[in-house]
């Protein structure tokens, strides 16, 4: 059996539109424009700090110079309500419960706060079956820090572990973890590289639990 790390944004749930409305809410109050769907799902992969600098300096730099402002109003807006409008991938939850009950480990390892991580987790009935979380202050650093990675894999079983993402950092994550990779297609922000090693890719979830089971034998057996 194995222990599955799988990211939260653009892997298990849509969860653009409430970050692009607690983005532009926040833009609007220091005057900027509100910027478009892609442009935030771009930004979306580093960390909150990242995501709101990056706005920032798209609609016309940091005021002052410092971002702590604007990064405290987005945490502020963006945690009273994560939920509302953050929908799971069709299929997701169907897929965590069949590879729960084949006697798998499941951890989430997200760079977003645990507040709002726990919220969607459980409001959306992905928590239970997940088991384990690690977010973006958990600890002092962030994915692909492979601390991120042992954190989370340290709640679950022992077992092969594997990382279930949908983009470049999950993958460098599991690259410096030194386990495999599976990529969600269509998540947000940065792809992995051709330098970046992917052991599988999957489009719907129906195709996950066959894909980890292929993964995790070959595993065991090397």
């Amino acid at each position: 059996m194995a222990r599955l790390i799988f990211d939260l944004d653009g892997t298990l749930v849509d969860s653009l539109p409430a970050m692009l409305a607690s983005a532009n809410r926040m833009l609007t109050e220091f005057g900027r424009a509100p910027v478009s769907p892609e442009t935030c799902s771009d930004f979306v992969g580093r960390g909150v700090r990242v995501l709101v600098t990056r706005l920032l300096e798209h609609t016309g730099g940091l005021p002052g110079g410092d971002v702590e402002p604007a990064l405290a109003r987005y945490h502020a807006i963006y945690g009273a309500d994560p939920v509302t409008g953050t929908t799971v991938y069709p299929g997701a939850r169907r897929a965590l419960m069949a590879l729960a009950a084949a006697g798998h480990g499941l951890a989430v390892c997200t760079q977003k706060p645990s507040g709002p991580a726990r919220d969607i987790l459980t409001s959306l009935a992905l928590m239970p079956p997940v088991s384990g979380l690690t977010c973006g202050d958990s600890l002092d650093v962030l994915k692909p820090d492979p601390r991120m990675f042992a954190h989370a894999a340290e709640q679950l079983p022992p077992g092969e572990a594997v990382v279930i993402g949908d983009g470049l950092a999950d993958a460098q994550l599991a690259a410096a973890a030194g386990v495999p990779f599976l990529l969600r297609m269509g998540g947000y922000g940065e792809q992995p590289r051709s330098d970046v090693p992917v052991a599988g890719r999957f489009t719907h979830f129906d195709e996950l639990p066959e894909l980890v089971a292929r993964v995790a034998s070959a595993r065991v057996v090397s």
